[in-house]
């Protein structure tokens, strides 16, 4: 065991320099979306469409022609075109939504038995008649008698739903693991992902979350639903020209979607709305509320046609409460309050130690530590029954009042209260252990609701344990008020409330939170007690510095997202800048310049100056721009390696601007037709026009501009690049890498990379010597072998 310690001891020794390097680095991998650019762009085709509209006027004498009609015709489906994309991506998201839960209530029962009258029934269809439990109906067959033989049938399931899913997601989509919520925010503020809304991720992703759900691991799907339904709120998108050119509207699609994305996973279509204003953007324009509005309600009435529990419920654990809560159990509120505070900060921290452990020495074990987390969770599960069924159904126990039929398994029964406590209780703690493991693993995984399944067993343990006292003690003070004629406490409340309290810890979401639960019961009378359950679990999260588990897996994962306290105080943006810079001149440069400057340099845009005496900011131009017209002008003009670039614009160029129909000052954005006209025109040998595709107006800001308001810039506005200035003359450029990359260099040396806290020290120790007993058995069985 010392030679293992003093291994352990020299694993972190080498977390040297070197790998604080590595850290920097890693903001040199990502790319970023230039809104203000993709603004400008969208401008121009506006005045350009805005131009086409004015001269489909009237004839002469004011009658109706039919290129005036086909104008109205034409500008009416533009006008309705977004409308038109966001009522099909909500349709899509409902059905689908329907899709998986129809999939996983099968999936999750079959682990259990089958059904006689036909396969592809669930046990709650396939007993619709008798209404009762599994062993009074006829139909719903177990696998097998014996105790021992189902508990290996469900583990063996388990393991075989765990192992499908996580081979697909590693075989055919990559993106499609984890929640996808953390990814989501940082596309939403401009980080590029290839495929990480694509077809296969959409697709494998919808086709393994039942699987992951069904096979037990402690993980939910409510996380993953959001990405799913950003996925379908891209693709559809993307079939329509005007949303695939524009990030700027793209990004409005994604963000509606989001909302409708929670809106079906808790039938909650204002919640959906709430949510992707709290938690998933940055920027959120009140049109981009009303379209996120509208999907919503979209999705949650197509999911409600569909009817996928044949219950009229949107989600299995929607209930509604009936009896009112009195004012003394205030101080039971606050405790599930502290309770979900607690939570949160246990698991967000425990989570990224065990995050930083699988990154170190299970990533290209994704697959096999699927299986193992899958088989234990069900090999401990089995033997609660609080853990056994589906974390939804059980909370649409708990949920219950008890003369709703919400006695299950003798759960109201006051002679077995305190064995189902203490069920309840393990349930709880048994349950967050394996949500600080099992999220992260490499299959579709979220944790609203195993965070909410938390918080319901321990809320209605406390429930249990306030309905018992006040059985023992009916005629004390604190309980005057009750009505000895109507049960005073309802014990379903209180899990209602610590699943919100739990569900708010970990996410750090408050509002959102209290709107999804009033939606969930539509009870007026418990929005105040759930206000302040969420202010005590916010409060206590606060006090310890919790953030959501969403922004430390972006910390994490080190995305480029500029957070509030990103940005060093007492610093000038010159000590951040960037001084070695390429520019282009705008005389005096040749096209072999040009091409000589692209294939030297990776960067993404170039500053543009007056000469190489003067450093006069002209303007900035780039590298997609350049290459573009370079590459077009070379099929289609007449130039060579010696063919001078004009990148400021001269008053004789004005004629042909107008000839090419691009009053609007700037051919960025503009159509391939007239793009291709144009430099078919203006490419010669003489000179090489290139100042329409220049933007001429860069964000600037003086080098003498504090850091902070820098930053804020590029949270608020969304450059990729804001040029440094000083009396016209160009003195450097910032960009968020440089931000980014300034603060991860003033930490102090070891706060770069995630520590090793206790519970990774001791996973590494427990990997360490699970790796040397591997060792010594294959050595042993190696001389065994050749005796």
């Amino acid at each position: 065991m010392t030679r293992i310690g003093a291994q352990y001891g020299r694993q972190l020794d080498n977390r040297d320099y070197e790998e604080e390097i590595e850290q920097i680095r890693r903001y040199e991998d990502f790319t970023t979306i230039d809104w203000i650019q993709d603004s400008i762009v969208e401008r121009n085709r506006r005045i350009r469409n805005a131009k086409a509209a004015k001269a489909a006027y009237r004839g002469p004498r004011g009658e109706i022609t039919p290129t005036w009609v086909w104008a109205q015709l034409w500008r009416f489906l533009r006008a309705g075109e977004p409308w038109l994309v966001i009522s099909l991506v909500g349709i899509f998201i409902g059905a689908n939504a329907a899709f998986i839960s129809i999939v996983t209530e099968w999936l999750s029962d079959i682990k259990m038995g089958y059904c006689t009258d036909g396969w592809w029934l669930n046990s709650q269809f396939c007993c619709w008649e008798v209404e009762s439990d599994e062993e009074f109906c006829p139909s719903w067959r177990l696998w097998s008698t014996a105790p021992p033989a189902r508990w290996l049938i469900y583990v063996i399931f388990a393991a075989i739903f765990s192992f499908v899913a996580a081979h697909l997601v590693r075989s055919m989509a990559k993106y499609a693991a984890g929640s996808g919520i953390s990814e989501i925010k940082c596309i939403l503020t401009g980080f590029i992902m290839q495929g990480f809304l694509g077809y296969a991720t959409f697709f494998i992703k919808s086709l393994t979350l039942p699987l992951v759900i069904a096979s037990g691991l402690s993980v939910g799907k409510e996380g993953p639903s959001v990405h799913v339904a950003c996925c379908i709120g891209a693709i559809v998108a993307s079939w329509f020209q005007r949303f695939s050119r524009s990030q700027g509207k793209m990004r409005e699609i994604i963000t509606a979607a989001s909302a409708a994305g929670v809106a079906v996973a808790f039938g909650s279509p204002i919640g959906g709305v709430l949510f992707s204003i709290e938690e998933m953007s940055q920027m959120f324009r009140i049109k981009t509320m009303w379209r996120s509005f509208v999907c919503a309600l979209v999705a949650t009435f197509t999911l409600s046609v569909m009817n996928p529990f044949r219950t009229g419920k949107l989600v299995l654990f929607q209930v509604t409460y009936n009896r009112d809560w009195h004012f003394f159990e205030i101080i039971f509120f606050i405790i599930l309050g502290i309770f979900g505070g607690l939570y949160g900060a246990f698991i967000v921290k425990f989570n990224m130690q065990v995050a930083a452990f699988r990154r170190k020495h299970l990533a290209a074990h994704g697959v096999a530590e699927a299986v193992i987390l899958a088989t234990l969770t069900a090999t401990i599960g089995y033997f609660n029954r609080f853990m056994r069924i589906d974390m939804t159904e059980m909370m649409s126990i708990l949920f219950r009042e008890c003369e709703g039929g919400g006695d299950y398994d003798n759960l109201c029964q006051m002679t077995v209260q305190w064995p189902m406590a203490n069920s309840l209780l393990l349930a709880t703690f048994i349950r967050m252990g394996f949500v600080v493991i099992s999220y992260g693993a490499r299959v579709p995984a979220g944790i609203f609701v195993p965070s909410m399944a938390v918080g319901a067993t321990f809320g209605r343990m406390v429930g249990i344990m306030v309905k018992a006292m006040y059985r023992a003690y009916p005629h004390s003070g604190i309980f005057a008020v009750c009505d000895p004629n109507v049960p005073c406490i309802t014990p379903g409340t209180y899990a209602f409330l610590g699943a919100a309290a739990a569900l708010s810890g970990v996410m750090r979401i408050t509002v959102t939170v209290v709107v999804i639960m009033f939606e969930l019961t539509g009870a007026l009378t418990y929005i105040l007690p759930t206000m302040i359950v969420i202010l005590v679990t916010k409060a206590i999260g606060d006090f310890l510095g919790t953030r959501g588990i969403a922004d430390e897996a972006i910390r994490f994962n080190g995305y480029p997202i500029l957070e509030n306290e990103d940005h060093g105080f007492n610093v000038s943006v010159s000590e951040v800048m960037k001084k070695d810079l390429d520019i282009l001149f705008a005389s005096g440069m040749l096209v072999s310049d040009v091409e000589r400057l692209l294939a030297s340099t990776n960067v993404k845009g170039f500053p543009i100056v007056a000469s190489e005496s003067s450093q006069t900011l002209v303007g900035y131009m780039g590298r997609t721009e350049l290459r573009y017209v370079l590459d077009k002008a070379q099929n289609v003009g007449d130039i060579s390696p010696s063919t001078p670039c004009a990148f400021t614009r001269e008053v004789s160029d004005q004629e042909d601007f107008v000839l090419s129909d691009m009053t609007s000052g700037s051919a960025l954005g503009v159509e391939e037709d007239i793009a291709t006209e144009f430099i078919e025109t203006s490419a010669t040998i003489d000179v090489l026009k290139l100042w329409p595709w220049v933007n001429q107006t860069p964000l600037t800001v003086s080098p003498r501009l504090p850091l902070e308001i820098v930053t804020q810039l590029f949270k608020r506005m969304g450059p990729r690049v804001i040029l440094v200035e000083e009396h016209g003359l160009l003195k450097g450029l910032v960009t968020v890498k440089d931000v980014l990359r300034f603060n991860a260099t003033e930490q102090p040396i070891g706060d770069l990379h995630w520590d090793a806290g206790e519970l990774e020290a001791a996973l590494d120790v427990m990997w360490i010597w699970a790796v040397g007993i591997g060792e010594t058995s294959m050595e042993w069985f190696r001389r065994l072998i050749r005796q």
